[in-house]
C-alpha cells in the first residue's frame, strides 16, 4: 500500500471514530459540582451504602451483646390429676391440683461466658467497621486521583485537538502556496481527525470517572469536577504506626480473643444445668392443701461437649496463629507502602518538572519553525505526540503518587 493510501485510511480511520463519538458527548446534563477530597471523604462517609452496613452490623452486634446476658425465665404451670376417671376416681371429687413455679439454674458460669463472648465478637465488628470506613476513604481517594487525571487528560486532549486543528490550518495554507506536497495535508488532517477522536474519548473517560466517584456515596449519575490536591492527609491520620495499632493486626487480635472466649464459654457448657421447683398442691377429696418442692438434675453420660470444646480450642490455636500471620502481613505493608509511595514521589517530580516544561518548549518551537517554513509536518508531529508523551507519563506518575499515598494511609490506619 502507498503512503498515500495509508495516510488516506488513518484519516478514513479517525473520522469514524469521531464520528462513532460525537464531539462534547453530553454525558452530564448538569454543570459538574466542585468537589474536594476532604468533601468527597465526608460524603461518601455519610452516604456510602457500605458504611451504613457497617453501623447496622455493629447494631447487630450490640444487641446479640445484651441478649447473651440475659438468664432463663422461670416456668409457671398448673396440673390437674385423678380426674374425671372411674369409680372413685370419676369426676373431680378426688382430683389434685397443684400450681408449681420452676426455674432452671445454670452452673459453671455460662451466663458470664456467654456475655464475654457475645461482648468480644462486638469488638470484633467494630474492628470490622472501622476497617469498612478506611477501605471506602481508600476507594474515594483513589477514585478522586482518577477524576481529577481525567480531568487533565481531557484538557491535554482538548488542547491537542485546538492545536492539531491550527496545524492542519497551516497545512492547507502552505499546499495552497505551493509550499508543501498535497500528502502533507493529508497528513495534517489525519492528525487532527485522531486529535478529535482522542478528545472524544477523553470526554467518555472523565465521565465514567465522574460516576465511578459518585458510585462510593450511592449518587452514580452525579458529576462531579475534582478540585484541589489530589492527595489529603486527616487530622489524625499517622504515617507513623506501629504494626500492632493497625486495624488489620487489631481485627485479628479481637477474632482471637473472641476464640478465647468461645472456648472458654464451651467449657462453661459441659457444666449441667439445675432445675428446682416448688409447687402448691389442694386433694379435693380431703380439702386439704401442702406444699411441694422438687429438683431435676441431668445425668451427664451421654452428651458432656467434648466435641464442641475440641472443635472451639482448634478455632483458638487457629486464630492464634492468624494473630502472627496479621503481624507479619502488617509489616510488610507498611514497608511496601512506604517504599512505594517513595518511588511515585521521586517518579512523579521529575516529570512534573524539567521534562514537561523542555516537551513544552520543543513542540512551541517546531510550531513556529513549521509556520516560518523552517520545519517540516514532521517534526512538529514528532515534538506534539513527544509532549503528549510526557504530559501523559507526568500525569499517571502524578495518579500513581497519589494512589500510593493513598495506600500509605489505609496501611496505616488505625
Amino acid at each position: 500500500m502507498s503512503s498515500k493510501n495509508r495516510v488516506c485510511g488513518r484519516v478514513a480511520l479517525a473520522w469514524a471514530l469521531a464520528a462513532a463519538i460525537p464531539a462534547g458527548a453530553a454525558w452530564a446534563q448538569t454543570a459538574p459540582r466542585p468537589m474536594t477530597l476532604p468533601e468527597a471523604m465526608d460524603l461518601a462517609r455519610t452516604s456510602s451504602p457500605g458504611v451504613e452496613i457497617a453501623n447496622a452490623q455493629v447494631d447487630a452486634a450490640r444487641g446479640r451483646q445484651r441478649q447473651a446476658g440475659a438468664g432463663i425465665n422461670p416456668e409457671l404451670s398448673y396440673d390437674v390429676e385423678n380426674f374425671s376417671g372411674n369409680g372413685a376416681l370419676r369426676g373431680m371429687g378426688n382430683s389434685e391440683s397443684t400450681i408449681g413455679l420452676s426455674q432452671q439454674i445454670e452452673l459453671g458460669g455460662k451466663r458470664e461466658a456467654r456475655s464475654e463472648t457475645a461482648g468480644r465478637a462486638t469488638d470484633a465488628v467494630v474492628v470490622r467497621s472501622r476497617i469498612a470506613r478506611a477501605d471506602l476513604d481508600l476507594a474515594v481517594r483513589e477514585r478522586f486521583a482518577e477524576l481529577a487525571a481525567a480531568e487533565e487528560r481531557l484538557e491535554i486532549a482538548t488542547a491537542a485537538a485546538e492545536r492539531a486543528g491550527r496545524l492542519s490550518a497551516v497545512a492547507k495554507s502552505l499546499v495552497d502556496a505551493g509550499r508543501e506536497p498535497p500528502l502533507r495535508l493529508l497528513r495534517a488532517q489525519a492528525s487532527a481527525a485522531e486529535a478529535n477522536a482522542q478528545l472524544n474519548i477523553a470526554t467518555a473517560e472523565l465521565a465514567a470517572a465522574q460516576r465511578a466517584l459518585a458510585a462510593l456515596w450511592g449518587g452514580s449519575q452525579d458529576t462531579v469536577d475534582a478540585i484541589g490536591p489530589w492527595e489529603f492527609q486527616q487530622a489524625g491520620e499517622r504515617l507513623n504506626t506501629s504494626p500492632e495499632e493497625t486495624l488489620d493486626y487489631k481485627r485479628a487480635h479481637a477474632d482471637h480473643e473472641t476464640a478465647e472466649a468461645a472456648l472458654r464459654l464451651e467449657k462453661a457448657n459441659a457444666w449441667i444445668n439445675v432445675t428446682v421447683n416448688a409447687g402448691y398442691r389442694r386433694f379435693e377429696a380431703t380439702d386439704e392443701n401442702a406444699w411441694v418442692a422438687g429438683v431435676r438434675v441431668p445425668i451427664p453420660i451421654q452428651n458432656m461437649n467434648g466435641g464442641a470444646i475440641d472443635a472451639a480450642r482448634a478455632d483458638d490455636r487457629s486464630a492464634e496463629l492468624q494473630v502472627r500471620v496479621a503481624l507479619i502481613d502488617a509489616v510488610r505493608k507498611l514497608n511496601d507502602a512506604r517504599s512505594a509511595f517513595e518511588a511515585a514521589d521521586a517518579r512523579a517530580a521529575a516529570l512534573e518538572n524539567e521534562a514537561v516544561r523542555q516537551a513544552e518548549e520543543a513542540l512551541s518551537l517546531a510550531q513556529i519553525g513549521y509556520e516560518a517554513g523552517r520545519f517540516q509536518l514532521i517534526e512538529v508531529l514528532d515534538a506534539e505526540n513527544a509532549f503528549a508523551s510526557i504530559r501523559n507519563a507526568a500525569i499517571d506518575a502524578r495518579l500513581a503518587r497519589a494512589k500510593a499515598a493513598a495506600a500509605l494511609l489505609r496501611a496505616n490506619a488505625n
